[in-house]
């Protein structure tokens, strides 16, 4: 695995402008190839999942009819939010909106008023229902068959399982499908962090007066890497759940106070009219690219469902792991509308408090994200804010946080995926949560000297195709072991 990993990240030390544009257009190739696909199981699985929900197997318990809930809901429902999101809500919450303002959509005018409306809709819609749907896809073709036949590890291999007989963990196929995991995982989970990590420094910089550089990139990613490693070294109740429960409230306060002492009644006039496009235009987003080509759809909503894809593993094995007790109905719910919910606050917040800036002429905000950077951009936007300085600080250490608390759930998964199937379930070493920790560091260290943020997110869209493959053949057999519990 290490040598896997040595084979994707020295080509980046040594020829970063080769690597970035191998990325760029292997990504491309992907596109054309599998473009509409994922809009179709998208929109296919977000239909399944609610069907699920309401069928007999949603009240399917996990761990057994007489198991209850290892965690509180306020702790349980903080884990599977952290989990999935990392960093990327506070930077795309911010500034996603400026992406899209310049697209005439749905025959909408560019930089048009409803065009501001149309791409704060967009936001809520890519970090919504769909992309929740798909990490769920993962979370319960795992957690079946994990606690039905009473397996000693998460791998992602024991999806495939259907009958209590199968050793199809300890298989050819079963033992390629754990290495790919594992390649995808770290790929996808270090293309992410490769994004969020230069969010923190453009912070730090402003904060102190530093030049934003790769050092301090690197220190910033340093930090992250000791805190989450810090918090899966003590294990999921001391550390995972506790930062999870400190960064919700956290986070949640932080919201609050921009919602008080920014402009209140705007944010939530922009807030409804985002809704109501989401509305009008809700069958359109998700067919578009379906029917025919779309630049924006490529660039953008495959993006963002190759994304969730690719980090569905990650996510769903740490979500199965801490579901004992509690029914698929619940879990599918619990994802479906606190995450989606979740994120739709920092887009209204957030999001539209930006736009606020941009329509009221006190911030070009458009302007800066082309000119001078993402990063500047989102800076620039929490500076403007009442008492900025103290704002920016909170902001750059929410996002440490939300890194730390989605990433020690990697490192968890990861130290569990390596060792062998059993009956009874036990920790995985600290020793071996730790060392995942670190390497998870390595491709985020080595995308920052490419220096681009595309590649980052292109890195991501190229750890989704084996997920999308194998993601029908875990739906069948999940269906099939509970048909079989049932009858």
């Amino acid at each position: 695995m290490l040598l896997a990993i040595a084979v994707i990240t020295i080509p980046m030390v040594l020829f970063p402008a080769e690597t970035e544009t191998f990325i760029r257009e292997t990504y491309q190739n992907i596109v054309n190839v599998f473009g509409s696909t994922y809009m179709v199981f998208t929109l296919l699985t977000v239909i399944f999942m609610i069907s699920l929900c309401m069928t007999k197997y949603g009240g399917y318990r996990l761990g057994g009819e007489d198991s209850t809930p290892e965690y509180t809901n306020l702790s349980w429902s903080s884990m599977l939010f952290c989990s999935g999101i990392g960093g990327g809500i506070l930077y795309w919450g911010v500034v996603e909106w400026a992406y899209y303002v310049n697209q005439s959509l749905f025959g909408i005018e560019a930089y048009s008023e409803r065009a501001y409306h149309l791409a704060s809709a967009y936001g809520m819609f890519h970090w919504g229902l769909s992309g929740w749907a798909l990490y769920l896809i993962p979370t319960i073709t795992i957690a079946v068959p994990y606690y039905h036949y009473k397996l000693g590890s998460l791998r992602l291999s024991s999806g495939l399982r259907s009958h209590s007989n199968s050793l199809v963990e300890h298989s050819v196929i079963g033992r390629l499908v754990d290495f790919i995991f594992v390649l995808v995982l770290i790929g996808a989970s270090g293309g992410t962090l490769g994004m969020y990590v230069p969010v923190i420094g453009a912070g730090v910089s402003e904060l102190f007066n530093l030049e934003h550089n790769l050092m301090l990139d690197l220190s910033m990613l340093a930090l992250c890497t000791m805190l989450f490693g810090y918090s899966v070294y003590k294990g999921i109740y001391n550390g995972i759940r506790l930062i999870s429960n400190i960064n919700v409230i956290l986070a949640l306060i932080f919201l609050m106070f921009i919602l008080i002492l920014g402009p209140t009644k705007e944010i939530l006039i922009l807030t409804y009219s985002a809704f109501k496009e989401l509305a009008i235009n809700f069958a359109g987003m998700n067919t578009l690219g379906i029917i025919e080509k779309s630049k924006f759809a490529d660039d953008w909503s495959i993006f963002y469902w190759a994304w969730w894809l690719a980090l569905g593993p990650q996510v769903g094995l740490f979500v199965a792991r801490v579901s004992k007790g509690r029914t698929l109905r619940e879990v599918i719910l619990g994802m479906l509308i606190l995450g989606s919910l979740g994120c739709t606050l920092f887009f209204a917040i957030m999001g539209n408090y930006a736009i606020n800036l941009e329509l009221s002429g006190q911030m070009e905000v458009s302007s800066i994200l082309a000119n001078e950077g993402h990063q500047v951009a989102a800076t620039k936007v929490i500076l403007s804010l009442p008492f900025g300085k103290v704002f920016l600080f909170t902001y750059c250490l929410i996002v440490v946080i939300f890194i730390a608390t989605s990433y020690d759930s990697v490192s968890y998964i990861l130290a569990s995926h390596i060792r062998k199937t059993g009956i009874n379930y036990s920790e995985p070493t600290r020793s071996s949560r730790l060392f995942w920790a670190f390497v998870l560091a390595i491709i985020p260290a080595c995308l920052f000297i490419i220096g681009s943020n595309r590649t980052a997110m292109d890195l991501i869209l190229l750890m989704s195709p084996p997920i999308l493959i194998l993601s029908p053949i875990f739906v069948f057999s999940m269906v099939k072991t509970l048909r079989n519990h049932y009858h």
